[in-house]
C-alpha cells in the first residue's frame, strides 16, 4: 500500500468546480462523469491528465471521414483520459458526446483559447500540488473530532484504528493519509482513492473494513483537530506526569494542530488512552485543564498548612 512517491486523488467534479470561472467551461453531458478520479503526482508535471483540444486538432477531425472521425475520437476518449475541454468557442462533434456519454468521460467547452486553457489548468494543478500533501498516518474520528495516528512503522497504528472502529468510533484512512489545506487554514483529511476503505493489519493482511464493519463506519473526509504520535517507551527518558506543559504541534502548510505524545509499552491499552486523549482535548478546548485544577488544590492546601504553621509558631 505504499509507494515512494504518493499521488493526490482529484475528482473531476473539483476540477469543474475550481476552474469553470478562470476557463469559462460549460459542461456538454451535465455531470456525466463528475465523479472520475485520477491520481496525480506533483513531481510529474508533463502528466497533467486534462485532455484540451483547439482549432488545429478540431479541423484535422473535420477532414476525416464519418467513420475515420469516429475511430479517432474513439481512440482520443478510450485511452483514459480524465476529462476533455474543447476550446477556441468551438463545438464538439455528435460523434464526441455519443462516445463521451458511452465511457462516461467529462466534456466540456469553453470560449477560451487553448493557450490560456493550458495556463489556467497549469496554474490549477500547481495550486492543487501546493495546498495537499501525502503523509504517512492514520486517520479516525473519535467524539467528533478528526485524529491523525502518527509513528514509526510497526508501533501500532493500525490496530489502535481498527480497535477504535469496533468501539463505534469512525474510519478514513490507513498507513496513508492526504491533507488539504482549505480557505481558512482548516485541515481536511481523506483516504487516497486506492486505498479507500482499507487497512493493513499485520498478521491479517490487508481488510476491507466496509465490508466488515459497514458503510456506517466510514467517513469520506474528516477537519484534523488533533494528531496522537505512538512513541516507543524508552527505559530513562521522562516524560511530563502531571501534564502541566502544553501538547506539542503537528504542522503542515504553516497550519498548526494540537499533538499528544503516548508511549507504546506492553500492557498498555493504547485505544483508550486515545479516547482519554481526546476527551482531554475537548475539556481544554473549553478551557478546562486537568493538571492545573490539581495544581491550584496542591497550592490552597500548601497554604492552608502555612497558615496553619504560623499560628502555633
Amino acid at each position: 500500500m505504499k509507494d515512494k512517491e504518493e499521488g493526490l486523488s482529484l475528482q473531476v467534479k473539483e476540477f469543474y468546480q475550481k476552474t469553470k470561472s478562470s476557463m469559462k467551461l460549460t459542461s456538454v453531458l451535465g455531470r456525466v462523469g463528475f465523479f472520475k478520479e485520477t491520481t496525480i503526482i506533483p513531481s510529474r508535471r508533463k502528466t497533467r491528465p486534462v485532455l484540451i483540444l483547439g482549432i488545429k486538432e478540431i479541423r484535422e477531425l473535420q477532414l476525416l471521414s464519418s467513420a475515420k472521425r469516429k475511430e479517432a475520437i474513439r481512440d482520443i476518449i478510450q485511452k483514459g483520459v480524465f476529462c476533455i475541454v474543447i476550446a477556441d468557442g468551438l463545438s464538439c462533434f455528435s460523434e464526441f458526446k455519443n462516445e463521451a456519454i458511452k465511457n462516461r468521460v467529462p466534456l466540456f467547452l469553453s470560449s477560451l483559447s487553448k493557450q490560456v486553457c493550458q495556463q489556467e489548468t497549469e496554474k490549477f494543478f500547481s495550486s492543487f500540488s501546493s495546498t495537499r500533501a501525502t503523509i504517512s498516518a492514520g486517520l479516525v474520528q473519535v467524539f467528533g473530532l478528526g485524529v491523525l495516528i502518527l509513528g514509526d512503522s510497526g508501533i501500532g497504528k493500525s490496530e489502535s484504528a481498527l480497535e477504535l472502529i469496533s468501539r463505534g468510533y469512525f474510519f478514513v484512512s490507513d498507513d496513508v493519509v492526504q491533507i488539504e489545506r482549505e480557505e481558512g487554514g482548516r485541515l481536511i483529511g481523506t483516504a487516497p482513492s486506492i486505498s479507500r476503505n482499507f487497512m493493513e493489519v499485520r498478521g491479517l493482511g490487508i481488510i476491507n473494513i466496509r465490508k466488515i464493519f459497514g458503510p456506517k463506519v466510514l467517513r469520506r473526509k474528516v477537519r484534523i483537530d488533533l494528531a496522537i504520535a505512538l512513541k516507543k517507551w524508552e527505559k530513562g527518558i521522562e516524560s511530563d506526569r502531571l501534564g502541566l506543559k502544553f501538547p506539542g504541534d503537528f504542522e503542515i502548510f504553516g497550519e498548526k494542530v494540537p499533538m499528544i505524545s503516548i508511549p507504546v509499552a506492553p500492557g498498555r491499552n493504547i485505544t483508550t488512552l486515545i479516547e482519554i486523549a481526546c476527551k482531554v482535548h475537548l475539556l481544554q478546548k473549553k478551557g478546562y485543564v486537568g493538571s492545573e485544577d490539581i495544581s491550584r488544590k496542591l497550592e490552597r492546601i500548601l497554604h492552608r498548612r502555612k497558615k496553619e504553621r504560623r499560628r502555633f509558631d
